[in-house]
């Protein structure tokens, strides 16, 4: 049965019997190494002024006006191997980079050529670009791949349950830890209970559905991870973004048996006035990651982040001083048991023999990082399972075997 015929029977999409804060998906799922936080930038993030290529003359001759500037230049990038440099409103992460805890892949992405937001999207997260006939999400068939989960809070998607989680194992979406919880006073929660049953129980699917909701909530009532503290001093923007990675915080440090968790950040589909655009958003992007490894301190070494995006921007700049739909871009990842303090690329160079259909060419396919984290950080044993028809490198030598 699919997630939406099971909230037509169930009567969820109509009937309040649940907080609306409160959506729960049927999916796939279970127990690993490190919890890996998969981070969406949705809009589709220009790489190259994330991470600008600033020994690449190519890039100034096609960004001039909209390209950052070279180290030491007012408003400069910060220079990170002497062709590469980070924007400069991302400095705090710069920290984490030198401690070898951050690395950067760049002109890597989909190899599906398309420019299309919702269809490259949905190709990423089902895993198979160019394939959209695919019925789960990838990270639900990697937690297809383990034992029986112990957790119902195995998987988590925060604001909904992301394409990538979605399939035949249990996760949960929430818009929030404190608003994860059934809609009743106490006095009445045990025949709320009783009804949420009884409605639910059409067919052992639907019956299971519905024990793992009402389980979901009792466990997260047990563990409380929303009374943790942030920690080390740690601060979080007051944005969503910052809010969602600080309650994936709560729940790792609350040992509830997270595996798996997605955060959406959007916002990126800058078509004009890209440098005042991204500025805000690049700060905001940077300090929360920043600010979700000083809050994890020691417990990093058990947390792998990994970040990603649709696809890239057009290398030229447009006559809006944006940039347009384009291929490759830049993946982060974080984690003690990153290959960090480094850009791993084959870059192509932006030079217009080098580009693909004017923009960057992806010389590593994203699959292949994501591969990388699940071996060597998750201990995954079946990537054919998670990547079906994938022939590409299973390693981009981002990260270190556990």
């Amino acid at each position: 049965m699919k997630r939406r015929e099971f909230l037509k029977i169930s009567g969820l999409a109509a009937v309040p019997l649940i907080s609306p804060r409160l959506v729960f998906a049927q999916q796939q799922g279970s127990s690993a190494s490190d919890v890996l936080v998969c981070v969406y930038q949705r809009g589709a993030a220009d790489g190259l002024n994330l991470v600008v290529p600033h020994g690449d003359a190519d890039y100034y001759l096609k960004r001039p006006n909209i390209g950052i500037a070279k180290p030491n230049q007012s408003n400069g990038a910060i220079d990170l191997d002497g062709y590469f440099g980070l924007n400069p409103n991302m400095a705090s992460l710069k920290p984490i980079y030198d401690a070898g805890d951050l690395a950067v892949v760049h002109a890597v992405g989909s190899p599906d050529p398309s420019r299309s937001h919702f269809e490259a999207q949905d190709y990423m997260e089902f895993g198979t670009p160019g394939i959209n006939t695919t019925a789960d999400g990838w990270l639900n068939r990697y937690l297809s791949t383990l034992a029986s989960p112990a957790s119902t809070f195995q998987g988590v998607g925060f604001g909904h349950v992301q394409l990538a989680l979605q399939g035949q194992q249990p996760v949960v979406g929430m818009n929030s830890i404190d608003g994860y919880d059934l809609n009743t006073h106490a006095d009445d929660e045990d025949p709320l209970r009783t009804a949420i049953t009884e409605l639910f129980n059409q067919s052992a699917e639907i019956d299971d559905a519905s024990h793992n909701i009402l389980a979901s909530v009792d466990e997260l009532k047990m563990a409380d991870p929303g009374s943790i503290e942030v920690e080390n001093n740690a601060v979080y923007p007051p944005s969503p973004f910052g809010n969602d990675m600080k309650q994936v915080a709560q729940l790792i440090k609350s040992g509830i048996g997270l595996q798996v968790a997605c955060v959406d950040v959007g916002g990126w589909d800058h078509h004009d006035q890209l440098v005042a655009a991204m500025s805000p958003l690049a700060a905001d992007f940077a300090d929360t990651l920043a600010a979700f490894y000083t809050d994890l301190g020691a417990n990093m070494s058990g947390v792998t982040v990994v970040t990603m995006t649709e696809f890239g921007r057009r290398v030229a700049e447009n006559a809006s001083l944006g940039t347009d739909h384009g291929h490759g871009s830049v993946m982060f990842a974080m984690g003690a048991g990153t290959h960090g303090g480094q850009v791993i690329t084959d870059w192509p160079g932006l030079a217009e023999q080098n580009l693909f259909q004017g923009d960057l060419a992806i010389t590593t396919d994203y699959r292949t990082v994501l591969a990388d984290a699940l071996i060597n950080r998750l201990s995954a044993q079946d990537i054919s399972t998670v990547f079906p028809g994938f022939q590409g490198p299973l390693s981009a030598g981002v990260f270190s075997a556990l």
